[in-house]
């Protein structure tokens, strides 16, 4: 006849393989948001180096300065050149923020790659690090968009189509993503 605290130590170790087989799939699935993240790195800190509308090569004191920086605005539209140049500075910053958020969930699945047995700090990173990722993405969407518009005229039907499209995909994206944190 069995005692009962060996059934008790058997009921326990199928909870914790089943535990450690969950803790597993997250593991796996931070893997790939982390290869993400770091697309997105890369992908905002060459664009923080090829600027739109590329820099300035003639001899002038401004040479290897951003061109849309230092629009002139004499003999051309002042709104138009402080528009650029609005949108230019947006795009330094959504880029930059990018950068720093898709930096930031790098760091997070990086951690949460240590040995962590416990399910509950496993899912908080993974969480943790989606939320950064995602945020990272609309952040570069939203340089992105201010990219076209500083290099594009303001009263563009490409820009306006980009936007509606961009905006309908990123939140198609966002539905989907959080459907899938709700089945997990």
């Amino acid at each position: 006849m069995r005692s009962s605290s060996s059934l008790e130590i058997k009921k326990e170790s199928g909870s914790n393989i089943e535990s450690e087989k969950i803790i597993s799939v997250m593991k796996k699935t931070m893997k790939s948001h982390m290869i993400v993240a770091a697309l997105i790195a890369t992908v905002t800190f060459a664009a923080g180096f090829t600027l739109p509308g590329g820099y300035v090569q003639s001899g002038s004191n401004n040479q290897g300065m951003a061109v849309l920086s230092t629009l002139p605005t004499n003999g051309t539209d002042g709104y138009m050149a402080a528009v650029t140049r609005e949108n230019f500075g947006s795009f330094v910053r959504e880029d930059s923020i990018a950068m720093l958020l898709s930096m930031s969930a790098i760091v997070i699945y990086f951690i949460a790659s240590f040995p962590i047995k416990d399910m509950r700090t496993v899912g908080t990173f993974l969480l943790l690090g989606n939320i950064l990722t995602l945020l990272a993405m609309l952040a570069m969407v939203i340089a992105f968009l201010d990219g076209l518009g500083a290099v594009v005229s303001t009263s563009s039907f490409l820009d306006r189509i980009t936007i509606v499209t961009y905006a309908a995909t990123f939140f198609i994206s966002l539905n989907l993503t959080s459907f899938s944190i709700r089945i997990f």
